[in-house]
């Protein structure tokens, strides 16, 4: 029954919203050209505003490349046009800023002197404590209800938890901008280095131990050279990163996942039910002194305590590691440049290792960080949903009520996509041999058509796991038939990237998600930055054998001295009213 009426309500809410959509009126009384004609049903993705409605916005443009054809800009574009011609959406930028920072202080001065927001703009930490605490955003609860796309409802419903720093009295202001969550941390290894040096894949940390010896010491990129180190890794932001992690280490000798560069990550459950962090659990210890061992034995790069992750990368991709965590993706870039330094390289992944008690674990990427918010004066919350639903529907295809058919090969010809011989051709415009004057750019690259899509949304509209079946099913058999555009986006991938995948999928079971979605507390924010230094610090003080592993003990009493008491407090204040 309850199944039955959760199934109704969706239906109800996809009739309301095509009512809605294609009605004779929206909320602020403007007629829409596609009235419909008396006993005509218009599908919910055909609509356009008439007058046409202008949003406003504001933006972080990191002058991205390949974002736009010359001439066009963030503020005039085809997709801006298309926007405007199509839909009768008008964007309009109160401001654009090149430095996160700087929108900060945008919303910051206009909080200050009670001036005017954007209609919608992204926010997240302290100014999102600002903005609610100034009652400044708009209620979203009805919109919601009445406008969302039902994915994004289910989603929401799922991941409820992820709506607790946006809500206020029962209320939500605020929209997560989700990640798709399925870029969890898989094991690169140079498999033929492995075959090389006549070594089996590892299994187990031991045996992970004795490959990183051998890569280190038995000179597997062949140049006589002792320039090679078995693991790349990135230490300058802690344990945990978005490539060239060790999480997969934390996780090896603990359900404790790890983290000193964010004071919101990662709070585990300790034996008593409270939250910990987990960068103080006694737990941690294991994974200092493995990682302190492999430092002094020249497993790792000297310098990993400097070098962010892409820095990491570099290391791996010159020829001189031959291990290294992160996402899936990284089989294309950057671990596929390696062959420009030796062509026979050959990435592969492999199960994550297990530690001495068989456990296996890894963290499981946040689902969701920034919000998207509305002005508390915005009037067409409506507008901005139908928008928002039709670039998320282009992830599910024809299926989906709100998919927009103009978009089915593409967002726009001659950007993101050329069109030769009937043929949708989106890379390697030379070797399909399409003439240079119908390439989008000079250089044969495509437009990143997707950039002009994200001021209105904050990115692109994505939700937690929506690539896992395309990847289950094209990861067991690559031939199969693409029937989605998820599906073509993960048919596109290399081999190695789509085996990645796969693994990634069937390792999802090992993700230690962390505790804590709560708000920036007080504590945090006068603490936070003192503290993630202190962790990050103390951490690498350990590793590179500056200080015994017995300074642990030291760092954690420092940790809470210094405003970790206070924190630890707040955070199982919120735990207790919000626990799952």
């Amino acid at each position: 029954m309850k199944r039955q009426r959760r199934g109704t309500f969706l239906l109800l809410a996809v009739l309301i919203g095509i009512l809605l959509l294609v009605g004779c009126l929206n909320s602020t009384g403007k007629a829409t050209k596609n009235s419909p004609k008396s006993g005509e049903v218009k599908p919910i993705w055909d609509f356009k505003y008439d007058p046409p409605i202008t949003i406003t916005t504001g933006i972080v443009d990191e002058n991205r490349p390949n974002a736009f054809k010359p001439g066009e800009s963030l503020t005039d574009n085809v997709h801006t046009r298309w926007m405007e011609d199509n839909l009768g959406i008008v964007t309009k930028f109160d401001w654009i800023v090149s430095k996160f920072d700087d929108a900060d202080t945008k919303i910051r001065l206009a909080l200050a002197v009670n001036g005017k927001l954007p209609d919608t703009f992204s926010a997240e930490g302290d100014i999102l404590k600002n903005l609610l605490k100034a009652d400044k955003l708009l209620p979203l609860g009805e919109a919601i209800e009445k406008f969302a796309h039902p994915k994004l409802k289910e989603v929401l419903e799922k991941y409820a938890y992820t709506m607790t720093e946006v809500t206020k009295d029962g209320e939500i202001y605020g929209l997560p901008l989700f990640s798709a969550g399925d870029e969890g941390t898989v094991m690169w290894i140079r498999k033929d280095w492995l075959e090389k040096l006549s070594l089996k894949p590892p299994a187990t940390i031991s045996e992970l131990e004795n490959v990183l010896k051998a890569f280190s010491e038995q000179d597997p990129n062949g140049n006589g050279k002792d320039d090679e180190v078995g693991l790349a890794v990135s230490l300058k932001e802690g344990p945990w990163s978005w490539m060239g992690q060790t999480d997969a280490i934390a996780g090896a000798f603990s359900g404790q996942m790890l983290s000193t560069f964010d004071i919101k990550l990662f709070w585990n459950e300790a034996e008593n039910g409270n939250l910990v962090y987990g960068a103080v659990h006694p737990d941690a210890k294991k994974y200092l002194a493995t990682m302190a061992s492999w430092m002094a034995k020249g497993y790792i790069d000297r310098d990993a305590g400097m070098k962010d992750a892409s820095q990491a990368s570099d290391l791996a991709v010159k020829g001189m590691a031959g291990v290294m965590f992160g996402p899936f993706w990284m089989g294309a870039w950057p671990l596929g440049d390696t062959v420009k330094a030796d062509p026979e390289a050959d990435w592969q992944t492999y199960p994550l290792p297990s530690g001495p008690d068989g456990l296996r674990g890894k963290a499981q990427k946040p689902l969701y960080g920034i919000y998207r918010v509305f002005s508390k004066d915005f009037k067409n919350i409506e507008t901005w949903f139908a928008y928002y639903n039709k670039l998320l529907a282009k992830n599910f295809g024809p299926k989906d009520l709100y998919f927009d058919p103009r978009f089915t090969q593409g967002y726009h010809e001659g950007y993101d996509y050329v069109i030769k011989d009937g043929k949708v051709i989106t890379v390697d415009f030379a070797t399909e041999g399409v003439p240079i004057d119908q390439w989008p750019l000079a250089d044969g690259s495509s437009i990143d058509v997707r950039w002009m899509l994200y001021p209105l949304t904050g990115s692109a509209p994505t939700l937690p796991y929506m690539n896992a079946d395309a990847i289950k099913k094209l990861s067991e058999n690559s031939d199969a038939v693409v029937r989605t555009p998820i599906e073509q986006v993960i048919k596109g991938l290399n081999s190695a990237q789509l085996a990645a995948a796969g693994v990634a999928i069937t390792e999802q079971g090992l993700e230690i998600p962390n505790r804590y979605h709560g708000p920036l507390t007080d504590g945090m924010e006068k603490h936070g930055v003192f503290l993630q230094k202190l962790g990050t610090e103390s951490y690498l003080s350990i590793i590179y054998g500056e200080k015994p592993l017995s300074y642990f003990d030291e760092f954690v009493a420092q940790f809470y001295k210094n405003g970790g008491d206070v924190i630890t407090r707040e955070v199982n204040n919120w735990y207790k009213e919000n626990k799952p």
